[in-house]
């Protein structure tokens, strides 16, 4: 008998990993919560919070209170059926435990998110927030207004914050039929007069991109140019103003799916500090941009370059401790294995010309070899078994610029000599670390804000050496990723999920 083997896809078995490890994190923290609500009512004595009064063994004021609120979850997301207290608990001590493991469920969906980072994606290297049990329900039980309390819980994050009225926005136009497809066709340009012009601008006022128009709505006009763009600028597309497959594909996106999407990244929020940090550098990877906040307002912002599909940047947090100006760049055996090695067999030429300089081992006293004398075609197993370091220079991959922050996973930001790929509209195309559009500008302010003089860097680069320039409080660095999220302007921006962490993070979700 023959014997098929049954091939599946890589995000099975991410998906698979998420749920065993979502399972295993429920039952753990399921044991924290109980511990944590028996500490809370020994510490009363077991004197009734949430029961008792004018109608014994019934909610008091305050459990109703707090009832009206889990009803009303929705507007942060949750599902109000989560929170729904058992009608056959009646016996007061219970109810009134009942009522407080409701409220912990609630308060930790909020603060913390539903599922813990990791364990919605093995890849993520944030970590949820720790909820302090008995402490919320001391809080909550002696809040004037129970019901406002457990609503400032929310994260105070002003983004999440706007995402949630965007929620509620998308899910009345939901209500009301959403909008209508565009159908396909021809690219549509300014001034072509065509039928499938009037349905742009049906979808494009669904969405607040353009107001009505009196005049011939199927003439491709000026105003609906600018709406185009407006529209284009903000789901990530290139904004040349022409109405093509992909920015058609991009409006008929139905509304239950952007959603969807505003459900996912609400819960990122969750994962997130309240506070990035006065100062401090913030890259979205899905939106390919990187901004640099000082005193809590943007005073920077940049086209970037992410890792690729199959070599995505990871998600994290860390703080920039130091630049290298005029850096040596050393390859990574990954990249010398699959991307220099080629370039090697196919001219021989290549290290020299590009700098390189060849090393005997890893060690720090290993000895320099002509790259001229090696048999590069005859390496154990196809692999390079020496360490390639490119000296500082024009064509050195890592540019004039790195900005450090030491971590397990090599990622660093840096300068770039392929200035090309800045003019991009979708920008994946490193080997996971992250290439800044304007990495001397960014040099610049961010040692200005550390107090040190601009003449240090501006001798540094003239120097031609390799220098390296501590900062004296280090800047805090968030690597993020979100598909959907609304700028200082009130713009409502999408981005394509283009590593699927999105997918992965629904199924966690069950959306």
């Amino acid at each position: 008998m023959t014997r098929h083997a049954i091939k599946l896809p890589p995000t099975f078995f991410a998906l698979l990993l998420a749920l065993v490890l979502t399972l295993s994190f429920a039952a753990a923290s399921g044991a924290a919560e109980t511990s944590g609500i028996e500490a809370f009512h020994a510490s009363r004595n077991d004197a009734p919070v949430w029961v008792g009064g004018k109608n014994d063994g019934a909610l008091n004021e305050r459990g109703l209170a707090v009832l009206s609120a889990l009803a009303a979850a929705d507007r942060d997301g949750l599902d109000p059926s989560d929170y729904a207290i058992d009608p056959s608990v009646t016996e007061p001590g219970a109810l009134d435990r009942a009522v407080s493991a409701t409220l912990i469920r609630y308060v930790t969906d909020l603060q913390a998110g539903r599922v813990a980072p990791q364990k919605a994606d093995p890849d993520l290297f944030v970590y949820a927030r720790e909820i302090d049990i008995s402490g919320s329900l001391e809080r909550l039980a002696a809040a004037e207004d129970p019901k406002a309390a457990l609503s400032n819980l929310a994260p105070a994050n002003p983004v999440y914050r706007r995402l949630r009225r965007l929620l509620a926005e998308y899910r009345a136009l939901e209500e009301t039929g959403g909008w209508t497809n565009v159908p396909g066709g021809p690219a549509l340009k300014p001034g072509m007069r065509d039928p499938r012009v009037e349905a742009v601008r049906t979808r494009l006022q669904a969405t607040a991109d353009i107001g009505e128009s009196e005049g011939d709505r199927q003439l491709y006009d000026a105003a609906l140019e600018i709406a185009v763009r407006a529209f284009q600028r903000r789901h990530g597309l290139e904004p040349d103003g022409v109405v093509g497959a992909k920015s058609v594909a991009a409006m008929n996106v139905p509304v239950g799916e952007r959603i969807r999407q505003i459900l996912i990244n609400m819960e990122r929020f969750r994962w997130m500090p309240d506070e990035f940090g006065d100062d401090h550098v913030f890259v979205n990877m899905a939106g390919f941009e990187l901004d640099y906040v000082r005193h809590g307002t943007i005073d920077l912002r940049m086209r970037v370059v992410v890792g690729r599909q199959y070599r995505e940047t990871p998600v994290f947090s860390d703080r920039i401790r130091y630049i290298e100006v005029n850096p040596t760049w050393t390859v990574p055996p990954k990249i010398a294995n699959q991307d220099l090695l080629p370039k090697i067999l196919k001219d021989p030429g290549f290290l020299k010309t590009g700098g390189f300089e060849v090393f005997s081992s890893w060690q720090e006293d290993a000895t320099l070899l002509d790259p001229a004398k090696i048999d590069w075609a005859k390496l154990p197993n196809g692999r390079v078994p020496y360490r390639l370091r490119q000296a500082p220079g024009k064509t050195n991959a890592l540019g004039q610029f790195k900005f450090m922050f030491p971590n397990r996973f090599d990622i660093y930001l840096h300068d770039t000599p392929a200035r090309q790929d800045f003019r991009r509209a979708v920008r994946a195309f490193s080997s996971g670390c992250i290439r800044l559009e304007q990495p001397q500008t960014l040099a610049e302010v961010l040692l200005a804000a550390d107090g040190q003089p601009a003449e240090r860097l501006a001798g540094a680069l003239a120097s031609g050496k390799t220098t390296r320039i501590n900062f004296k409080t280090p800047v805090p660095v968030h690597l993020t990723y979100l598909t959907t999220w609304i700028g200082e302007g009130g713009t409502v921006e999408f981005r394509d999920d283009i590593y699927g962490r999105d997918k992965l993070l629904a199924a966690a979700l069950g959306l």
